[in-house]
């Protein structure tokens, strides 16, 4: 895919998913500004002495010529349940910020980042985007209220697309980043570090977990989709199949013994009884009309990420 003729500015471009996006669209040509808080110092060396790329804090400059915001600035989940209103407070004022600097420069597409968490806690059941929404924790909260500005600033001028993405997982794009909180992060982290990884739950729970390779390809796609129904769409960014938490944790363990070594072990609860695991579906097939169809390679995801853990 060659998107040399892109000017793309993002924000939260040296963050966990913004980074790998930002590497990707560089490598295929394209030009990219990204509105960020770092010093010079701060920024990663991906990003130092290439030509095709800028940044500053002044999203209203770098978003000039610009053909697409992609606004991934936020807090995230930890945050968000340390200091839940200073959480929507922030996330909706950057994207109010983002949103005034797209109208102002005449920005044509406008991509916004959520949450599948929006439809509730826990997701049990079939979802789509036609779900009924229940943003109880205030992370999935904050992105609802985010959603309900971009839909309502889409207009002739500039088409918008909100991503509601699921479970990603996989290497940032540098060892800046801390990510490692979230479940397979942080079980590779453990079987690269300390060799042992640790399930603190049944491991009972379903999750859709799609890799963050498959999140990077569905983002460069919308970069050249066709317009029809790109204009105020909701889409799941979703795997579309669920696996429960000891299945993923006993996935890692597999390629960790093989990439990491033998001497890797996996502690599971000596909880006796399973209990009943509820039904999840996240339907992405809007996902799939714009072109795009996740490949799922999650071992070849694993693999990766042990590799980048290993070498931290």
């Amino acid at each position: 895919m060659d998107l040399k003729s892109k000017s793309i500015a993002l924000t939260g471009g040296f963050g966990y998913v913004g980074g790998r996006i930002a590497r990707a669209l560089i490598a295929r040509g394209a030009k990219v500004n990204i509105s960020t808080r770092r010093s010079n110092d701060q920024i990663p060396a991906w990003a130092k002495g290439n030509q095709h790329v800028q940044w500053g804090s002044d999203l209203l400059e770098l978003s000039i010529n610009a053909d697409t915001i992609i606004h991934l600035a936020a807090p995230n989940e930890i945050v968000a349940s340390k200091a839940p209103q200073q959480c929507i407070d922030e996330t909706v004022a950057l994207t109010n910020a983002a949103l005034n600097a797209a109208e102002a420069d005449s920005v044509q597409r406008f991509i916004y980042f959520s949450t599948v968490h929006v439809y509730g806690a826990p997701l049990i059941g079939r979802l789509n985007e036609m779900s009924p929404v229940n943003p109880t924790h205030p992370y999935a909260a904050a992105h609802y209220e985010s959603e309900r500005l971009v839909q309502s600033r889409c207009n002739s001028e500039m088409q918008t697309l909100i991503l509601r993405l699921s479970n990603s997982f996989g290497a940032p794009a540098d060892q800046s980043v801390d990510r490692w909180s979230l479940l397979v992060n942080d079980l590779c982290f453990k079987a690269a570090s300390t060799r042992c990884m640790t399930l603190n739950t049944s491991g009972a729970q379903l999750r859709d977990f799609i890799p963050l390779t498959d999140v990077v390809d569905a983002t460069l796609n919308f970069m050249t989709a066709n317009d029809n129904g790109w204009r105020n769409q909701i889409v799941n960014l979703t795997a579309g199949e669920s696996m429960t938490v000891r299945q993923m944790a006993e996935m890692v363990y597999a390629r960790a013994y093989q990439i990491i070594g033998p001497d890797v072990i996996l502690k599971l609860p000596d909880n006796g009884q399973i209990e009943e695991i509820d039904s999840l579906y996240i339907e992405n097939d809007l996902l799939h009309q714009t072109g795009f169809s996740p490949a799922l390679k999650f071992e070849q995801e694993i693999d990766y990420l042990l590799e980048f853990c290993r070498n931290l």
